[in-house]
């Protein structure tokens, strides 16, 4: 498992992939230390920090898209080279294929999205270690949960980024966005929830509609699923 893991990890790693997704990371730390050096015409650098940075940059732009595109690269493309036949071969069980692949794309995506978090909330005025922690735990809760559906889409479909992308800002952004009530089913919230939970002053507004506990049952709920799902699929898979 360890030489897949490693494996995995040079293949996320490339390049050109790496430079993208730093780039894309880049866009929220880059707008705070704008913010430092000239503070935003508002009193509430709470409200500005969240509703502009964290909200609509980090949790849904960033952490969503760089956790979709590994995780659906992470097994979709041992399909497409046509080199999972290989893995097969080996003398490893399914699941020891799916997690280091899981735990390489959790590596990656979870470096890259927390730092972008914690680096705005340090940067950004009024930042406070208490604010970049609960950003951290939430962050990781929203790379779980999001490796864990896409990871199992990537065997599903060979279209399963464009999918990943669809949902993330049709469903995600807009329709969960006007419709309160599907909250359960929204990993944003799931992530903006958990940021609450452990810092009452973030996402005072939103977030509350799901409680710590509440967050946290139901992301835990969603990775176990998926997870399950992804190993029931690669057992079924005829790749020869």
């Amino acid at each position: 498992m360890l030489t897949i893991y490693k494996l995995s990890l040079t293949q996320m790693l490339r390049p050109k992939r790496l430079l993208i997704l730093l780039f894309i990371a880049s866009v929220p730390v880059a707008l705070s230390v704008v913010a430092a050096i000239f503070p935003p015409d508002t009193e509430d650098l709470v409200s500005f920090r969240d509703d502009f940075l964290m909200g609509p940059i980090v949790i849904s732009a960033v952490l969503p898209i760089i956790t979709v595109v590994l995780a659906t690269a992470s097994l979709g493309h041992e399909i497409e080279d046509q080199t999972m036949t290989y893995l097969f071969l080996k003398p490893v069980s399914r699941w020891g294929i799916i997690l280091p692949k899981f735990l390489a794309t959790i590596t990656v995506a979870g470096v890259v999205v927390i730092g972008s978090g914690v680096l705005t909330t340090v940067i950004v005025p009024e930042g406070s270690v208490t604010t970049s922690a609960a950003a951290a735990v939430g962050l990781a809760v929203g790379v779980l949960a999001y490796t864990s559906i896409f990871t199992w889409a990537g065997l599903m479909t060979s279209h399963a980024l464009a999918l990943g992308l669809v949902y993330v800002f049709v469903w995600e952004a807009a329709i969960v966005g006007f419709l309160q009530g599907v909250r359960w089913l929204s990993i944003r919230h799931y992530t903006e929830a958990t940021i609450h939970g452990f810092d009452d002053i973030q996402f005072a507004g939103d977030a509350a509609t799901l409680s710590l506990p509440q967050a946290l049952s139901a992301a835990g709920i969603v990775v176990v699923l998926f997870v399950a799902l992804t190993i029931r699929r690669l057992t079924r898979m005829d790749v020869a």
